[in-house]
Formats: C-alpha cells, structure tokens, sequence
C-alpha cells in the first residue's frame, strides 16, 4: 500500500538506565553525565540523561519496520535536541510524511520525540527515506 502525505506512526517507548550503561560500553562514550548519578547531581540536570544519539534510535526503528516499513533505507536526518532525555521515562516517537519524491521513492519525514507525561517536544527534526514500493 502507497503512503500518503499526513500519514503517521507514533509508538511509546522507554530507555533504561541499565541500557544507557550498555550503550555506553558498546560506543566507548562514558561520559559519566550519562551513568554516574552522584556526577549528573551536581549538574544542570540533576540526573543521568541518555545519549542523544542513542534517544533517536526509535524512529530508525520505526521507518525500518513499520512506517514505510522492511526495506526502508535512512537517507538523511536532522534533529534539535530542545530536552534532555532521561532513563527510565516515557516518551512518544512520532513520525508523520509531509513530503514524497515520486520519481526518487523518497519521502521527507516530520520526526519528534515526546515526552509523554508534560506532552512536550524534546528532539525535533525532519528526516528522508527511500522505499521503492511504499512512496
């Protein structure tokens, strides 16, 4: 089935503190803002926030399994961090198509993280994805 411009996905989802840890031994980033709880109390957060890269991992997930869906490919993204994300809460990702380039398959993609709780948008952005048989 052919997406259309508006359509959308949005999914719950939540990071842990013991996945943030494992994140951070995977890529090597220990800044200690993100594991050490005594070190993130004296900073401007006054707890452990998730690694910026690894908050968005979601909406890869989402294009790459249900919207467009298997055989999409991650062609571009931008994002403006406006919160933090912290461990052990819920958030929403929201994916909407606001554009599609027929002869390219390409369809460019409003992507937001928020938090479900204060219904605030904290990670903005616009992303592009090619898919051959949905856009």
């Amino acid at each position: 089935m052919k997406l259309k411009i508006g359509d959308s996905q949005t999914e719950e989802f939540i990071i842990s503190q013991t996945q943030v840890n494992q994140f951070a031994e995977l890529t090597g980033d220990k800044n200690p803002l993100h594991t050490n709880k005594n070190y993130a109390l004296k900073t401007r957060f006054k707890k452990p926030i998730v690694h910026g890269l690894f908050s968005v991992t979601s909406m890869a997930k989402i294009m790459g399994t249900k919207f467009p869906g298997e055989g999409t490919i991650h062609v571009s993204q931008n994002y403006n961090f406006k919160k933090p994300v912290f461990p052990d809460t819920k958030y929403i990702v929201y994916i909407e198509l606001t554009r599609i380039l027929k002869k390219k398959h390409i369809g460019i993609f409003k992507t937001q993280v928020i938090d479900k709780e204060t219904k605030e948008v904290v990670i903005d952005g616009t992303g592009a994805a090619l898919h051959y048989e949905k856009l």
